[in-house]
C-alpha cells in the first residue's frame, strides 16, 4: 500500500494507494515454451503422415487380394473352357506345373498406377477315385504376385 500526501497551504489530503505486486514475464518462460514446441512438434507432425501411408497401404492390400480374388475366378474359367489342358495339370506327388497369366494395372486414387504380374502353379494335394471310377483331384492353386506375394486356393477337380 502507497500514502500519499499532498499538502496545500493548511489542508492535507490523504490519499492510499492499493498496488498489486505484477510478476514480469520472463523470457524463461517464453523459451522454454519454444522449446517445448520444438521438442514435440516433429512427433506431431509425423502422426497424420504415418497415419496416411499405413492407410495407402493397407488399401493396397485390399486391392491385390480382389485382385487375386478376380484371378481365383479368371484360372477357374479357363480350366472350364478348357483352355488349359487337362493333361497339362500335374498328377499326385508330382511337381507343380506353373502357368502365367496377363499383367494387371493396379490403380489407386491419387498415387501412380502400377502393373502387377501375375502367375500362378497348381499342385496336386489329394486324389481319390470315385465309385463310378471318375477320379477327383483337389489343387492346390498358389497365386504369386512377385517372389514374396503369394496368395493361396483350393480347387476340386473331377476327371473321368
Amino acid at each position: 500500500m502507497i500514502r500519499l500526501f499532498i499538502i496545500f497551504g493548511k489542508t492535507t489530503f490523504r490519499y492510499s494507494i492499493w498496488m498489486t505486486k505484477k510478476k514480469p514475464f520472463l523470457l524463461m518462460e517464453v523459451l522454454i515454451a519454444i522449446a517445448l514446441l520444438g521438442v514435440f512438434a516433429p512427433w506431431l507432425m509425423s502422426l497424420p503422415t504415418r497415419h496416411y501411408k499405413l492407410q495407402i497401404e493397407r488399401f493396397e492390400a485390399l486391392e491385390k487380394q480382389r485382385i487375386a480374388d478376380w484371378s481365383y475366378s479368371e484360372v477357374k474359367e479357363l480350366l472350364f473352357k478348357n483352355s488349359i489342358p487337362w493333361e497339362s495339370l500335374p498328377e499326385f506327388a508330382e511337381p507343380a506345373a506353373t502357368f502365367s497369366l496377363s499383367d494387371v494395372p493396379l490403380h489407386l486414387p491419387g498415387l501412380s498406377s502400377k502393373t502387377i504380374p501375375r502367375s500362378f502353379s497348381l499342385r496336386c494335394k489329394r486324389e481319390k477315385e470315385g465309385k463310378q471310377g471318375e477320379i477327383f483331384r483337389l489343387y492346390e492353386m498358389i497365386l504369386s504376385f512377385s517372389a514374396t506375394e503369394k496368395h493361396k486356393y483350393l480347387i476340386l477337380i473331377q476327371s473321368v
